[in-house]
């Protein structure tokens, strides 16, 4: 009897201490930062709401002095989500959650142009999670499957650097070539990425996994549709789903798709002069956002060339949109190009978009729309097949 009277103890201590531990947990709910700078002292550090693209003013979590290359905060969540940090100028981004995480913060070799660092993050399960997820899409790209396209896409930047006409139609072909290939290779990237939120819709960390693969220029409007509807509890309250998606989702379907009216604008073109979009002739207008560090772009005006020259006749104009670039530089694509139709240049600072682009929503580089003599959006971001197909039903006669 005493011997069963014992294990009756052991076993009630073992469960009260496992009990224990829980009420503790539940005492000390809440995160703790403890972070480790090196290359900058003597400022702060700040963790802010994640606003991604959009361009509104972040809410400020919290800011601490960074002292003799460390800092700590100390808060509570209500779930898991995406926030900036700042420590000075330099930013970055790491998944906070109820949790002890040591940030490793190096701004030493920062580019000051794009001062962006990666934090080391330890302690946040969520923050490991989408990094599993992403590394396991990536490794699409990285498992041998497709040298062709490694060996194309290292042909491809040597040829458009070279500006050469023919080279740029022939590599034109082998993309032709390659591209069931290409599509091969993306549906095996998405399908990691797809399957994730689609048996997680309602977890914070979904919104992070999509990602920007959630715009027009990689989604067809039926995924568009489909995904944010997807989506539901916790996931439609990260900042990234408020911030970024939903705002990707009423422009394509509310404020700028097919159908709406592109804003009005007036901007300088390369002479000095003030061009506005509804009083530039024509019966359709694309309006092309872009800048001279957007490869795509760039790889995308010799075809712009052709279009241009086989209906300008018949009322077909292209504006160009210059947007998160530096003036000199824009100016120097534009002559290196030879891009002869119109070209304006919307302002902005530090690579950021400048006011034109803010008012359409420019989601990524480039962005196009096609639209009418009344400014009506009749394509936005369209392939280069459904431009291609619109244009010949629109001039057809």
């Amino acid at each position: 009897m005493k011997k069963i009277a014992s294990i009756l103890i052991l076993s009630f201590l073992f469960v009260y201490s496992l009990t224990s531990c829980k009420d503790e947990t539940k005492k000390t709910n809440g995160y703790t930062i403890t972070g480790t700078v090196t290359g900058i002292n003597n400022t702060y550090a700040k963790i802010s709401e994640y606003t991604f693209f959009n361009q509104k003013k972040a809410t400020v979590i919290d800011s601490v002095p960074v002292t003799n290359g460390t800092f700590k905060i100390t808060g509570k969540v209500d779930f898991p989500d995406m926030v900036h940090l700042q420590i000075g100028k330099c930013s970055g981004a790491f998944l906070l959650e109820n949790s002890n995480i040591d940030l490793t913060i190096n701004v030493s070799n920062i580019d000051e142009r794009n001062p962006r660092f990666e934090p080391l993050v330890k302690g946040s399960k969520s923050h490991d999670e989408v990094s599993s997820v992403t590394k396991k899409a990536r490794a699409v790209y990285k498992e041998g499957r497709y040298p062709k396209l490694d060996a194309f896409n290292k042909k491809s930047k040597a040829v458009y650097a070279s500006n050469d006409s023919i080279k740029i139609a022939s590599l034109d072909k082998e993309r032709k070539a390659l591209m069931p290939l290409m599509n091969k290779r993306q549906d095996d990237y998405n399908n990691v990425i797809y399957s994730y939120v689609r048996q997680n819709p309602s977890s914070s960390l979904s919104p992070h996994v999509l990602g920007v693969n959630y715009t027009e220029g990689r989604m067809s409007r039926l995924l568009l549709k489909e995904f944010y509807n997807t989506f539901e509890g916790d996931a439609r309250k990260t900042g990234f789903f408020k911030n970024f998606i939903e705002k990707i989702y009423k422009d394509n379907f509310e404020n700028l798709g097919v159908g709406n009216t592109a804003p009005d604008f007036t901007l300088k073109t390369v002479n000095g002069d003030k061009l506005t979009l509804s009083k530039v002739e024509g019966k359709y207008k694309l309006v092309d956002f872009w800048a001279s560090w957007c490869i795509p772009c760039r790889a995308s005006f010799p075809h712009l060339k052709e279009l241009s020259k086989q209906y300008k006749k018949q009322g077909f104009t292209i504006i160009g949109v210059g947007t998160a670039d530096e003036e000199a530089k824009w100016r120097k694509a534009i002559e290196e190009d030879k891009t002869t139709w119109n070209h304006v240049y919307d302002v902005s600072e530090n690579h950021k978009y400048g006011p034109v682009a803010k008012s359409y929503g420019v989601p990524h580089l480039p962005t196009t729309l096609l639209v009418d003599a009344n400014n009506k959006i009749v394509l936005r971001n369209p392939t280069k097949e459904e431009l291609d197909s619109k244009l010949k039903e629109l001039f057809k006669n």
